[in-house]
């Protein structure tokens, strides 16, 4: 099969074929000013990735790369916005499947190409992690805090000043000229199919999707097996493998048994919440620990109480979740493949 040439990463024009909500979506995000809607601007989940079973590779990775697109550009207006946590969340979530896409199709992509993307990708997703973790936060304090806690009050008011320092350094970010370079060079990268490398061997899309999916899930399963012995670290890098695996699931899913992939994916997402309770209480120590360092030593005294519960609350969760994490995860290790 004869392979076209690859776009160039450093060319700029962008795609005349943007169009609908996600078009518009960018040329609000390229505004340097922002006036807030009289609405909420809604947030959306990803949409589903769709393509024929019959498509070549290249119509699938056009695809998968175009939903991720989508994803986070139909989430600016109300990240932007900032009125519902969920905007910001979706862009992050967004940003991830996109690298995790540049991951999954990493042989079809020239390595300067794949690797200047994940890190402008990598670079924007972390100027919007404070803002999330300082959401994640105060959801969680106003759920758990009862009424006249003077501790919980104090430290609500304190992750809130946070929060808008976080807020005013991360719309910067969505609305800087990095972010611009960064949407318009994905355009063009789109645009032209730019991740064929010159004499690739292209396999046909279901036997790539299988045998990207086992290799992924045997090395998964190697770890989950031993589940009881794991350290916290190896729990956490496990848990982010098990994303990425469904993202991958996701991505490939028109080209899969469907009854086999659901229930794959069913017990996937299984095991990525029940281990998701140990990175909520180290999100939870390093939020904590980013507030106490801007407040005075008399308002870290007062919001100590507050601060001590909520991670409390998480040991006992994460403590009580472990017995049913190691049962999902010999569950996972018995998953046929794909």
């Amino acid at each position: 099969m004869a392979i076209r040439a690859h776009t160039h990463i450093g060319e700029t024009k962008t795609s005349r074929a943007a169009s609908g909500d996600a078009a518009r979506a960018r040329k609000a995000a390229g505004k340097k000013r922002f006036t807030q809607p009289k609405h909420t601007p809604r947030w959306s989940k990803a949409a589903p990735i769709t393509f024929k079973t019959r498509s070549t590779l290249d119509d699938a990775i056009a695809a998968v790369i175009a939903g991720c697109r989508d994803h986070w550009q139909l989430n600016l207006p109300a990240a932007l916005d900032g009125r519902n946590a969920e905007g910001v969340h979706q862009v992050r979530v967004g940003l991830r499947r996109f690298r995790s896409a540049l991951s999954l199709f990493k042989a079809f992509m020239p390595e300067n190409q794949r690797d200047w993307l994940n890190t402008e990708g990598k670079w924007l997703a972390n100027q919007l992690g404070a803002v999330r973790d300082l959401d994640v936060l105060l959801a969680d304090l106003e759920k758990r805090s009862r009424k006249n806690d003077e501790s919980a009050a104090a430290l609500g008011n304190a992750v809130r000043s946070a929060r808008t320092h976080a807020r005013t350094s991360a719309m910067n970010a969505l609305r800087g000229p990095r972010m611009r370079r960064f949407a318009a060079r994905v355009e063009t990268w789109l645009s032209g199919h730019g991740w064929y490398v010159d004499d690739a061997e292209i396999p046909d899309v279901g036997a790539f999707a299988r045998e990207a999916l086992n290799k992924r899930m045997k090395k998964i399963q190697a770890v989950a097996a031993r589940a009881d012995k794991l350290t916290v670290p190896e729990r956490h890098e496990l848990r982010i493998a098990v994303k990425k695996l469904r993202y991958s699931l996701e991505f490939l899913m028109p080209v899969l048994s469907e009854k086999r992939a659901q229930r794959a994916n069913a017990v996937l997402k299984r095991v990525q919440d029940s281990l998701g309770h140990l990175n909520d209480l180290d999100v939870a120590e390093r939020t904590l620990a980013l507030v106490a360092a801007r407040a005075t030593p008399a308002e870290r005294r007062l919001m100590k109480k507050a601060g001590d519960a909520l991670k409390s609350a998480h040991r006992k969760a994460a403590a009580k979740a472990e017995p049913e994490t190691e049962r999902l995860c010999h569950k996972l290790v018995k998953l046929p493949a794909f």
